[in-house]
């Protein structure tokens, strides 16, 4: 079989494990484990492949607090604050609902994690504040989003960005902040 990088390998899991073809899955979860020993995302295909072997929430809870830990992404942290509550783990449940309103502020998850945390805890004044102002939250966001698409935002995109080049315009003020540190203690500052 020829080569296949480790975002085909990553696909054809996620593919297989819709087809319900768990071994598949595992031969493709192992294939792109050995190519990416340090990509965070085996351990959320560690989770897929658990999920659908009907694992115990330990060891769902496991997967996903190990990917989470690497990767700031919503979905995955509620879906983990959902198991918490499952399992009966109420702090964590709570500090991960907390954490989700803290770093996404809004949005569907944000929304869940709040409806969520209220099972078992009040929302604070910062998540108060959220759900009294979100249409003004809201609104500001769409503005910005409109002024980036229109090319008038303050932020831009970067276009086709080579890292290569990034870092040595990096390097080059390194060496420009260096070269005048130099100076000044050569002029006795």
């Amino acid at each position: 079989r020829a080569p296949i990088g480790k975002r085909l390998l990553y696909k054809l899991t996620e593919l297989a494990l819709k087809e319900g073809s768990v071994k598949e899955a595992e031969d493709y979860y192992r294939e792109f484990c050995d190519m990416a020993p340090d990509d965070s995302r085996q351990h959320l295909l560690r989770y897929m492949i658990l999920k659908e072997k009907k694992a115990s929430d330990a060891q769902l809870i496991h997967s996903l607090e190990c990917y989470v830990s690497t990767e700031l992404d919503e979905k995955w942290m509620y879906e983990l604050a959902e198991l918490y509550n499952q399992a009966g783990m109420e702090q964590l449940c709570v500090m991960t609902c907390d954490k989700i309103m803290l770093m996404f502020g809004l949005g569907k998850y944000v929304d869940k994690a709040m409806e969520l945390k209220l099972q078992y805890a009040p929302l604070n004044q910062y998540q108060m504040d959220l759900v009294e102002n979100k249409d003004k939250y809201e609104a500001k966001l769409k503005a910005v989003e409109q002024e980036y698409r229109q090319g008038t935002s303050f932020v831009q995109p970067v276009e086709n960005t080579d890292r290569r080049q990034l870092d040595r315009e990096e390097e080059a003020e390194d060496e420009m902040v260096y070269a005048e540190e130099t100076q000044d203690q050569d002029a006795g500052y």
